[in-house]
């Protein structure tokens, strides 16, 4: 009995320190994470939908991090983007660039994220 309280009270720890999830993606040129970042202070939570694609320049610098991740747009925003891409506004934005290869994205992901 002792023992399933102390198993109780460990996943009760792990849960209260979650912060979201992500999910491997299949894309056209790559594979990349896409998943929710949950943050919250005195009682409000906010999600953040977020995608995480490898560093690609870090083949050029070995300091460099191994993965990027950017804040999800959602879908509609990247249709009215497209629509006024000659505004000032959008140059601002960071642009995911995707690699040629997904051998290569494969091959630079830990094993626990393939």
């Amino acid at each position: 009995m002792t023992e399933e309280n102390n198993n109780s009270a460990s996943q009760s720890d792990w849960k209260k320190r979650e912060l979201g999830a992500l999910w491997r993606r299949e894309g056209k040129t790559q594979n990349y994470l896409s998943g929710v970042l949950k943050f919250g202070e005195f009682g409000t939570e906010k999600e953040v939908r977020i995608v995480v694609f490898t560093n690609k320049g870090k083949a050029k610098n070995e300091k460099a991090p191994d993965f990027i991740v950017y804040e999800e747009k959602p879908r509609e925003e990247y249709v009215k983007d497209s629509a006024s891409s000659s505004t000032v506004d959008n140059a601002t934005e960071p642009v995911a660039v995707k690699p040629a290869s997904v051998e290569t994205v494969d091959s630079d992901l830990p094993t626990i994220l393939q």
